[in-house]
C-alpha cells in the first residue's frame, strides 16, 4: 500500500509519502537458496557479490537461535570468497533492533561496500553509537546533513581492526529523493565514481516514472542551486552547474561525488527503486 504526501483517510492527512508492505513468504527469510547459490559461486567467479533483501528476516516468527543460524551461514558464504571478489550489501528499513545488531555481527563487516537512503543511514549510525534505531527521520534532509553523516558511519566503521575475513569499507552510497551521493576509498577497487553517481540518479527517475526515457515535462528538481559540504561554520559551498551536475572532490582518504535527482513527478512505482538505484551505481564501478 503506497500512499503520496497530503494523502487523506477520514480526518488526517499525510504528512510524508509512504508505503506499508506485508508478505506471507517464507523462503526469503530463511534464504533457502543459499546453499545452492554457494555451491555455484566458486566456479562463477562474480567480480562483485550482492547481498539484499535481508529485511524479509525483520519480525519473522523464527525458531531459537534461527535466523543466527541463517546469518552465519551467510558469513560463511562471504568468507569463502576471495577478498578481491567485492561484496556490497543492500541496507532497507528495519525495526527490529536485534535484527540489526545480527547484521552488524555476521555481515556489514564483512562488506566492502554498503547502499542505503536517508532513513537507513541515521539508523545504522545510531546503532552503531550505541542508541536504538530511530523512530523518524526527516525526509528531506539537507546535503550538509547526509555527507556528515556518511563521513562519521565512514570513520566508525573503519576504525576498528579487521578481524579475520572482515573487510574494510571502502564504498559508501546514500540514495535519497533529491540527490544521489558516494563516498569511495582512494585506490580502492571501485572505479568511475562520477559516472556511476550520475547512472544512479538517472536510474532514480526511470524506475519511479516507469520510463527508459526522461521526459523532464514529468520532472522536477528539489535541490538548492548550491549546497554546504559540512554543517561546520565556514564550510566549502559547491554551486549546482547545469552543464556539470555532478560534483566530485577529495579529502582525506576518499572521494566524494554527489548528483541532483530529476524527481519525477508522476508516479508509476516505488518499490525496488533502492534496489533499482544500488545497481546501477554499481554496475560502472566493477
Amino acid at each position: 500500500m503506497e500512499y503520496p504526501t497530503g494523502a487523506k483517510w477520514g480526518n488526517h492527512i499525510s504528512r510524508r509519502a509512504n508505503r506499508y508492505i506485508v508478505h506471507s513468504d517464507s523462503h526469503n527469510p530463511m534464504i533457502d537458496s543459499l546453499e545452492d547459490f554457494k555451491s555455484q559461486l566458486e566456479g562463477f567467479k562474480p567480480d562483485l557479490l550482492v547481498i539484499g533483501g535481508l529485511q524479509m528476516m525483520d519480525s519473522f516468527p523464527f525458531k531459537q537461535g534461527q535466523r543466527e543460524s541463517r546469518l552465519k551461514a551467510l558469513q560463511e558464504t562471504i568468507l569463502s570468497m576471495d577478498q578481491k571478489i567485492g561484496c556490497h550489501f543492500e541496507m532497507a528499513s528495519f525495526v527490529e533492533q536485534d535484527l540489526m545488531r545480527d547484521l552488524l555481527e555476521y555481515v556489514i563487516p564483512y562488506s566492502d561496500s554498503l547502499g542505503m537512503n536517508e532513513q537507513e543511514l541515521p539508523n545504522l549510525l545510531s546503532l552503531i553509537k550505541g542508541g536504538n534505531i530511530t523512530v523518524l527521520s526527516d525526509p528531506y534532509p539537507r546535503v550538509a546533513s547526509i555527507l556528515d553523516q556518511m563521513r562519521e558511519l565512514y570513520k566508525l566503521l573503519r576504525s576498528q581492526e579487521p578481524k579475520m575475513g572482515q573487510r574494510p569499507l571502502t564504498r559508501l552510497h546514500v540514495h535519497t529523493l533529491a540527490f544521489q551521493a558516494m563516498m569511495v576509498t582512494k585506490g580502492s577497487m571501485w572505479k568511475n565514481t562520477m559516472s556511476a553517481t550520475a547512472k544512479a540518479s538517472l536510474t532514480a527517475n526511470r524506475h519511479v516514472c516507469g520510463s527508459a526515457r526522461i521526459d523532464t515535462r514529468k520532472a522536477k528538481l528539489i535541490m538548492d542551486e548550491s549546497f554546504s559540504v559540512s554543517r561546520e561554520v565556514g564550510s566549502q559551498r559547491i554551486p549546482f552547474k547545469e552543464s556539470r551536475p555532478v560534483s566530485c572532490w577529495e579529502e582525506e582518504t576518499y572521494e566524494i561525488c554527489l548528483a541532483p535527482v530529476l524527481v519525477c513527478t508522476e508516479v508509476f512505482q516505488t518499490a525496488g527503486g533502492g534496489d533499482n538505484i544500488s545497481a546501477a551505481g554499481l554496475v560502472l564501478q566493477i
